[in-house]
């Protein structure tokens, strides 16, 4: 199975903008206005998701990683927040996850393709009924340029890391051991699923992907959201205005802004979609256990 290209920029866009620091944004807040990008939506807003929002209540984001071609959704994340608490859960769902849409079976990471955020948005909805008040979708590119703005991120490589698809241009080379990863051996990171030899990768294939790009969460936030990385705010939103698409608005950033400052890292809490691989037809899915779903998103998200 050919590795797409996968990115992550979504997790230090979150972590810095909304949802593990609101300083670094709101602290250039100015009658509602950033620094060169003026009043109302700070990015584009190509769709508006319908549902009210509560200043004390639950919000829930749902955030989009395209491939290298732009038509398919290789990161599917939901955030889910509550405000009250200062408390956030995020949910991976496989990109391969098995869904219905039109009378047939397809991935999930299609339906970007069919019908962009707002289809997403409702297959996700179906899948753990929760729904999507904000979305941002992001383009790969800006993951590198993000890492390499913030001066890279140390992390444990826990093995040896090799693979090389000529047909897409990838190649991954890391060594096993703590080292600084800059933005090209960052998304060597996040992208790694299989070896060059039969046996070599994650015996759960994209599962064990997931869990790996969790952990690279965690240590980006706990190395990255400090008051320092103040002085990068502008080169960062430069990056988000070139390849980020959203629906956030300056006043959402506001209304956050007492809560989010309290979000605790040793607080959040990573999920995956529960579920297993399977073969259906000629094709490998990841099929979502229903029951187990429902009790996750029962017993730990807030609703």
């Amino acid at each position: 199975m050919r590795l797409r290209k996968l990115i992550f920029s979504t997790c230090i866009i979150i972590a810095l903008t909304l949802f593990a620091n609101g300083i670094i944004v709101l602290v250039y807040l100015n009658d509602g206005q950033l620094p060169g990008y003026g009043a109302g939506r700070f990015l584009s807003d190509r769709l508006h998701f319908e549902g009210s929002i509560s200043e004390t209540g639950p919000v829930n984001l749902l955030v989009l990683g395209l491939d290298e071609e732009g038509i398919r959704t290789d990161v599917i994340l939901l955030f889910n927040y509550d405000s009250k608490t200062s408390k956030l859960n995020i949910l991976s769902i496989a990109r391969d996850t098995r869904v219905s849409e039109d009378g047939r079976h397809l991935k999930i990471n299609a339906l970007f393709y069919m019908g962009k955020e707002a289809l997403v948005a409702r297959k996700i909805q179906e899948i753990t009924g929760l729904s999507a008040d904000y979305y941002m979708t992001f383009d790969f590119k800006g993951f590198r340029k993000i890492i390499d703005t913030l001066g890279g991120v140390t992390f444990d490589v826990p093995f040896n890391m090799d693979y090389d698809d000529p047909d897409q241009n990838l190649h991954i080379h890391l060594d096993k051991g703590t080292q600084l990863l800059n933005g090209y051996k960052a998304e060597q990171l996040v992208r790694y699923r299989k070896g060059n030899r039969q046996g070599q990768g994650y015996i759960d294939g994209d599962i064990g992907r997931i869990r790996m790009q969790q952990e690279f969460i965690k240590a980006l936030i706990k190395q990255k959201v400090r008051l320092k990385y103040l002085a990068k705010v502008n080169d960062i939103f430069s990056i988000l205005k070139e390849y980020v698409s959203t629906n956030i608005d300056i006043t959402d950033l506001k209304q956050y802004y007492k809560s989010i400052s309290n979000i605790r890292l040793e607080q959040t809490r990573t999920y995956t979609l529960p579920g297993d691989t399977a073969i259906k037809g000629n094709a490998w899915y990841f099929i979502y256990d229903k029951d187990s779903t429902d009790k996750l998103i029962n017993d730990s998200f807030y609703k």
